[in-house]
């Protein structure tokens, strides 16, 4: 009778100890932030609270504060109020840490408390991940970035900088009480800086307290179906919250949805303003997929696109994002000028060791006219052409 016992109770013992090495491995880290309430000021500050850092616009329509009078939890919270999207900007408090090896191969999850007050556009909670070592040392050494990418003999037209991880949750309700809002995002090898961000794209105010950074265990990558559309929100029917816009700080830069000129459905996303401008730089929306499974995949991006009086270019481009920099191909199609609806389509080969791809609709700005895109697509067609032939796989450019 002995035997059956000790087996059994072996057996029980193995059990419990993978259920403990399990719940070890997904319990969280401390919280990582510094003064996530808020609570503690800066020293010989009227309102800054020490650790958060804010968005430098010089503007006059925006407002940072910190709040006694809407809390979540303690004493402080923190808001932030615009009146003008005349320039369109992304005001937020932000904390910069600096990371190393510890992180890497985890997932990293950013949460935080937010109510809306008369909000008319977007709210949002963001975290980024990047390998940039001129930050890093700036961070390390005390001293502004410009001085430590001297330090260092770096310039700027050859800065490793690379984007590495990145996440953004929208919201856009104009009234709310307090809503928990969380981002995840995965941290590749050579990451060493780790970025997080609340603020408003908008009109109102925003409050915000209790945030949260912890490490976790990185959830594994979900399949990736193939001939089936990614994209959330491909019509713009919704409210826009699926989208990244990238908009410069040119006064009347405009990306929003559009009921007079649609392909299909009730809406289009339209693009225009933005006459004047210091560069031309990328102006549009995009989706980025963070997706290990991406890696090595023959992908199709394309999309309806409409014109009217554009002085400059319009098209679609896909980015894969490496440890060595984005990938990127020639872009197939450019459109300016006034033309009626046409589909243009990209495909592309993603390189190994892709850790996220991202799908843009955009154009060149500043420009005079406007454009529209609509009913868009990314789509996975099966492996990349260069496993199944054995061609050289597509890589970053040089630095």
């Amino acid at each position: 009778m002995s035997r059956p016992t000790c087996t059994a109770m072996l057996i029980v013992t193995i059990l419990v100890a993978a259920a403990s090495r399990s719940a070890a491995a997904a319990t969280p880290s401390p919280n990582l932030l510094a003064n996530p309430g808020f609570e503690e000021s800066l020293l010989d500050h009227p309102w800054m609270p020490a650790a958060w850092d804010t968005f430098q616009s010089g503007l006059s329509t925006v407002f940072f504060g910190r709040d006694t009078l809407q809390v979540h939890g303690g004493r402080y919270a923190v808001t932030a109020a615009n009146v003008s999207t005349l320039i369109p900007m992304w005001h937020n408090w932000s904390q910069t840490l600096v990371v190393g090896p510890e992180y890497w191969g985890k997932d990293l999850v950013f949460s935080v408390w937010s109510r809306t007050n008369g909000l008319q556009g977007r709210a949002y909670v963001l975290l980024q991940a990047y390998r940039d070592t001129v930050e890093k040392m700036a961070r390390t050494w005390k001293v502004e970035r410009d001085t430590a990418g001297v330090r260092l003999g770096i310039l700027k037209t050859n800065d490793p900088f690379a984007n590495l991880g990145w996440k953004r949750q929208y919201f856009s309700e104009p009234e709310t009480d307090w809503v928990k809002r969380e981002v995840r995002v995965f941290i590749p090898p050579s990451t060493n800086v780790v970025i997080v961000r609340c603020g408003i794209f908008g009109i109102g105010q925003v409050v915000f307290d209790d945030a949260s950074l912890t490490s976790e265990t990185a959830r594994p990558s979900p399949p990736v179906p193939l001939h089936t559309n990614l994209l959330a929100d491909p019509g713009f029917e919704g409210e826009g919250n699926d989208w990244e816009y990238s908009m410069p700080p040119f006064e009347g830069m405009v990306v929003e949805p559009d009921t007079t000129v649609k392909h299909g459905g009730r809406r289009s996303i339209r693009m225009e303003g933005g006459l004047s401008g210091p560069v031309f730089t990328r102006a549009g929306v995009c989706q980025p997929f963070a997706n290990r499974n991406l890696s090595g995949k023959r992908v199709r991006l394309s999309g309806y696109i409409k014109t009217d009086s554009l002085y400059g270019e319009a098209y679609i481009k896909i980015y894969c994002t490496t440890l060595e920099g984005d990938v990127q191909d020639s872009t197939p199609e450019q459109f300016g000028l006034t033309t009626d609806w046409t589909r243009t389509v990209m495909e592309v080969d993603t390189p190994p060791g892709t850790y996220m791809v991202w799908g843009w609709f955009l154009y060149n700005a500043p420009a005079q006219g406007r454009l529209y895109y609509d009913d868009v697509s990314m789509e996975v067609l099966g492996p990349a052409n260069y496993i199944q032939t054995g061609a050289r796989p597509p890589k970053a450019p040089a630095r």
